[in-house]
């Protein structure tokens, strides 16, 4: 009877100190709803108020300094670089070598060329099996958003140098010679015969400049970990860790920001000839460019059937 007693007594106990524990917690947490509700103006209904877009310095938007988009980007002396295109397909394959059977058909260009690839590529298989040709046709998607040449002539030559083979070169190319060429000069001050968004390439920073970059990178890495966990159960429900996440976020956001303002006081005013290119003569016009664009697609045309030769 006693053994009976002093367990019923023990079982009480427990359950009041639970009671009391779970009380103890809604009223941190009605006092932690409250203090949301009186700083942002709204209550924690689950996963933290959504974070306002990050803000960036009209100078660090210019010269393109997005860290996400940063850290991906890889560029290539032969190749060049585009915004859109990180790194080209050539960096992460052996060059290609004939084979028995095979037609091997290389098809380069801008992104004309990278959007008809897989079209181009059925349609040929289609018309070799129609005309009963016992040859299978191979298509290389060599094309990238914005090439232009002498892009491709570099691209091929590389290709070569290293051992690649070929049966056939297909070129697509006539629009990004000239209108990208216009567009590098007038509006970036590059030479007109660089690779689109060459003023953007990782050399053009400084060491100082990569390591705000980095910093920027992994407080937003930052940012998004807290962002997943304030949408987690049952993290999403408390206000009290609310209010802790979003401290940690707004902290987080406002360092980003200064980086940004640092990083855009470091740009440098200087002409750089690794960055820009060679300068053009200070009266050049745009019938003027043209022609010299006309010239060099012309040239680099002959050169790259003679490449294919």
């Amino acid at each position: 009877m006693n053994i009976q007693s002093e367990s019923m007594r023990r079982s009480k106990k427990a359950l009041f100190y639970g009671i009391m524990v779970v009380m103890t917690l809604l009223v941190i947490e009605g006092v932690a709803q409250a203090a949301y509700y009186i700083a942002y103006g709204e209550f924690n209904g689950g996963g933290g108020a959504p974070r306002p877009p990050p803000m960036v310095s009209d100078a660090t938007e210019d010269v393109g300094l997005f860290p996400t988009a940063e850290f991906e980007r890889a560029d290539h002396p032969y190749y060049g670089y585009t915004r859109v295109e990180a790194e080209h397909v050539n960096n992460r394959v052996p060059p290609p070598r004939r084979q028995d059977g095979v037609v091997l058909i290389g098809l380069v260009g801008g992104s004309v060329g990278k959007r008809v690839t897989a079209t181009f590529a059925n349609a040929l298989t289609t018309w070799f099996r129609d005309n009963g040709i016992p040859l299978r046709p191979v298509v290389l998607g060599l094309a990238g958003e914005a090439m232009k040449q002498p892009q491709q002539v570099m691209q091929i030559a590389n290709t070569l140098s290293l051992g690649g083979e070929y049966d056939i070169i297909v070129n697509l190319d006539g629009y990004n010679e000239l209108i990208i060429a216009l567009g590098n000069y007038y509006d970036n001050g590059v030479s007109p015969f660089f690779p689109y968004s060459w003023h953007l390439l990782h050399h053009s920073l400084t060491d100082a400049q990569k390591l705000t970059l980095s910093r920027i990178y992994a407080l937003r890495q930052r940012e998004q970990r807290l962002d997943a966990s304030a949408g987690a159960r049952p993290w999403r429900w408390s206000a009290l860790y609310g209010i802790v996440n979003r401290y940690f976020r707004e902290q987080a956001a406002a360092q980003i920001l200064a980086l940004n303002h640092e990083l855009a006081d470091t740009q440098p005013d200087a002409y750089s000839l690794q960055r820009y290119g060679p300068a053009l003569a200070a009266d050049v016009d745009e019938y003027a460019l043209s022609r010299m664009a006309l010239r060099v697609w012309y040239r680099s045309s002959v050169l790259l059937d003679n490449l294919s030769r």
